[in-house]
């Protein structure tokens, strides 16, 4: 049964509902006027007459641009690796129709028509980011901001296949091709960066921040923190590794490499010209690393310590592709 009664603070006044039902939890929501209290009651109870306790008028005023914006003004993405790229993702859903969609007539129709539109730009694995961004915003506004809806449409929508993952490994004489063209380079950093990436499977910006701090001259070792994965790892490093890091200068900002992300891109781009190599990016590198690891006999485990991977899995299908010419000579 509802019950409305007014209250007084100073020269105001409201009306609150309270809403008992043996076997529901009490329902209570204040309003400035006793048409609206009077409304929402009338809509309640009629729900609660099929069962229906959830309160979907919240849900009414907000259009999904509502949501993202509450998501970045809360800073709900900061705590992630890649907060910059969610926040680009979140931007640029603003500037698409799906952000004028009222949320609680937010459909599986609306996604799918929002996918259509993606299609066309993007490719079929960052519509599922996308996808997997929007499943995050409909979580986070049910169970954290009691805006409730009937149901997660995101739910619903079957992701879409993606593309095999990549597999080019060097082949034939590239490596000693990129070798000379690294060492040609006008940048002196681009041929140890070369070596020590195929050496230890380590990542980009792993590299880029690695400082002299971070190894352990005695053990042979190097610890990687904030990683892309957040783990801290451990690394063995081999001879050829650690000579590496012994022949660089140490400098003021106890970085090894003097480089950043673009310049890097810039850098390994001339090299691959000059080199005459096409299709390689210098992610590959990790793959080529994991790839020898594995043909040097290391274990499962313990190519898993050195790269870092979570899940073996990704290990094995992605970033491995043993050569079969290896394997031969190991059948004898």
């Amino acid at each position: 049964m509802a019950y409305i009664r007014k209250q007084k603070y100073k020269n105001k006044s409201s009306y609150q509902v309270i809403i008992k039902r043996v076997g529901f939890k009490t329902l209570v929501k204040s309003f400035s006027s006793r048409a609206d209290a009077y409304k929402w009651s009338r809509h309640m109870e009629r729900n609660l007459d099929v069962g229906v306790t959830a309160d979907f008028s919240e849900a009414s005023r907000y259009m999904i641009k509502d949501i993202i914006k509450r998501y970045l003004k809360e800073n709900r993405h900061r705590h992630k690796k890649g907060w910059r790229v969610e926040e680009y993702r979140a931007r640029l859903m603003l500037l698409d129709p799906i952000a004028d969609v009222n949320f609680l007539h937010f459909s599986t129709k609306d996604i799918a028509e929002y996918r259509d539109r993606r299609l066309e730009v993007v490719s079929k694995t960052t519509f599922n980011k996308d996808l997997s961004f929007l499943n995050v915003l409909c979580d986070l506004a049910m169970n954290d901001w009691g805006i409730n809806i009937p149901f997660n449409p995101c739910k619903n929508i079957k992701r879409l296949r993606e593309p095999r993952p990549r597999k080019r490994r060097l082949i034939l004489d590239e490596y000693e091709r990129l070798q000379k063209a690294c060492k040609q380079s006008n940048n002196k950093y681009l041929y140890p960066m070369f070596e020590f990436s195929i050496e230890t499977a380590i990542r980009q910006g792993e590299l880029l921040k690695l400082k002299y701090n971070d190894i352990d001259w005695s053990n042979h070792t190097m610890s990687l923190n904030d990683t892309k994965n957040l783990d801290d790892r451990v690394v063995a490093l081999s001879d050829k590794a650690y000579s590496i890091l012994q022949e660089q200068m140490l400098r003021t900002d106890g970085k090894f490499f003097d480089m950043t992300k673009d310049s890097l891109k810039f850098w390994w781009k001339q090299a691959k010209r000059r080199a005459k190599i096409k299709d390689l990016r210098w992610h590959d590198l990790r793959r080529e690393a994991c790839s020898r690891l594995f043909e040097h006999g290391l274990s499962l485990v313990e190519v898993q310590s050195i790269s870092g991977h979570r899940d073996p899995r990704v290990l094995l299908n992605t970033y491995t592709k043993l050569d079969p010419k290896k394997i031969v000579k190991k059948l004898g």
